[in-house]
C-alpha cells in the first residue's frame, strides 16, 4: 500500500523511524508517497524519497555520530572559533554526511527538482521569525546572484543540512531576505514545527498520512520536567526555551492530527548523544518497531478535512 509520510524531529534518535517503518512495511506501507520532516525527520524523509528503504536506513542511522561532531582544532578548541560563527560544531561533517547519502542512494537526486515535488524539509529562520519550507519558500531568499532562489534547482543537502542544525551546537545557514536585504539565520526546523502533519492534508486525499514522532521518556508519554538552574542557567534556559516552543506546539497538534500519528518513546536517550552504545541503538529500533506494529493494527486515516482516503488492496 502507498501513503504519505511526516517525521519528526529527534536529533540522534532517527534510528527509532528505522523501527516503525520496519513495522510500517509489514502492515502493507512500503511505498511513500510525498514525504516531509524535520530535523532526523529530515534525513529521514530524504532517505525514502531516494530510495533507501527501511533496512538501509538501520544501516544509516548505526553510523558514528561521533563524526559529525567536528568541533575542530586541538583537544577539541576549535570550540572558541566556531562561537563566533553561532554554534560549538563546524557542521561541514554533517553537510558531506548528507551529501554522501543522497550521492550514493538508490536513486540519487541533488536537487528538489529531481524528486518531483515528493520531499518537503521544515527549517526556521530565526532573524526574520518564520518557518521556511522548502522548496517552496526559497524565493524568499536570494541566491549569489542576488535573484530568487528556483525551488527545483535548490540543493536537497543544504534544506536538510538546515533542518538537522540545532541550534547553538550546528553553526546557522545564512541566506539573504529578499524584502529586508538582511541575512537570515536558517536552523533547525523543529523550533517552528516538530512534525508538520497539515502539509499533505487534502478535502480528497487519495492515500493516508501517517506522521512518526519521536518523544522522550515511556509510554505514557511523560510531562517534562526541566530545572533552571546552575551556574549555566542561561544556558539551560535556552534550552528549556526551544523545548517549551516545541512541546507546547505538539500537544496543540495532537488534538488534532492524534489519530494519524505513531508516537515512539525514545526512554533517556539524549538528543546530541553522539556517542550511542549498541543498546542503546538498539532499544531505538526496537521502540519504533512496537509503537507502529501497534498502531498499524487498526489506524485510522481520517484527516482535519475529516475525510478518509479511499480503501487500498493489502
Amino acid at each position: 500500500m502507498e501513503a504519505d509520510g511526516i517525521f519528526s524531529g529527534g536529533g540522534i534518535k532517527g534510528l527509532a523511524f528505522a523501527g516503525a517503518l520496519s513495522a510500517a512495511a509489514e502492515a502493507g506501507y512500503n511505498r511513500w508517497a510525498d514525504l516531509a520532516g524535520t530535523s532526523a525527520g529530515a534525513i529521514t524523509a530524504m532517505a525514502l524519497a531516494v530510495g533507501y528503504d527501511a533496512a538501509a536506513l538501520r544501516r544509516l542511522f548505526s553510523f558514528d555520530f561521533s563524526r559529525i561532531d567536528d568541533r575542530g582544532g586541538p583537544f577539541g578548541l576549535g570550540v572558541i572559533e566556531n562561537y563566533f560563527h553561532h554554534g560549538i560544531t563546524r557542521g561541514r561533517a554533517l553537510s558531506d554526511w548528507i551529501e554522501q547519502l543522497l550521492r550514493e542512494a538508490p536513486a540519487p537526486a541533488r536537487t528538489f527538482g529531481e524528486l518531483g515535488g515528493r520531499l518537503k524539509v521544515i527549517g526556521s529562520d530565526l532573524v526574520h521569525s518564520r518557518m521556511v519550507v522548502f522548496p517552496d519558500d526559497v524565493g524568499d531568499y536570494l541566491d549569489e546572484h542576488g535573484r530568487p532562489f528556483e525551488p527545483d534547482d535548490f540543493p536537497i543537502a543544504m534544506a536538510v543540512r538546515i533542518s538537522a542544525g540545532f541550534p547553538g551546537f550546528f553553526p546557522p545557514i545564512a541566506m539573504r531576505d529578499a524584502s529586508t536585504g538582511t541575512d537570515g539565520a536558517l536552523v533547525d526546523g523543529g523550533v517552528t514545527s516538530g512534525f508538520p502533519v497539515f502539509l499533505f492534508d487534502r478535502p480528497q486525499p487519495e492515500r493516508p498520512t501517517w506522521a512518526f514522532r519521536l518523544y522522550g521518556g515511556s509510554p505514557p508519554e511523560r510531562k517534562p520536567s526541566h530545572p533552571i538552574e546552575g551556574a549555566l542557567w542561561p544556558v539551560a534556559m535556552l534550552g528549556d526555551i526551544i523545548d517549551t516552543a516545541i512541546n507546547a506546539r505538539d500537544e496543540f497538534e495532537l488534538k488534532y492530527f492524534g489519530n494519524r500519528v505513531v508516537g515512539i518513546p525514545t526512554g533517556n536517550v539524549s538528543t546530541l548523544n553522539f556517542s550511542l552504545s549498541n543498546a542503546e541503538k538498539e532499544s531505538l529500533y526496537e521502540s519504533g518497531y512496537a509503537a507502529a506494529q501497534t498502531f498499524f493494527v487498526s489506524p485510522d486515516p481520517t484527516n482535519r478535512f475529516g475525510a478518509r482516503p479511499p480503501v487500498q488492496a493489502a
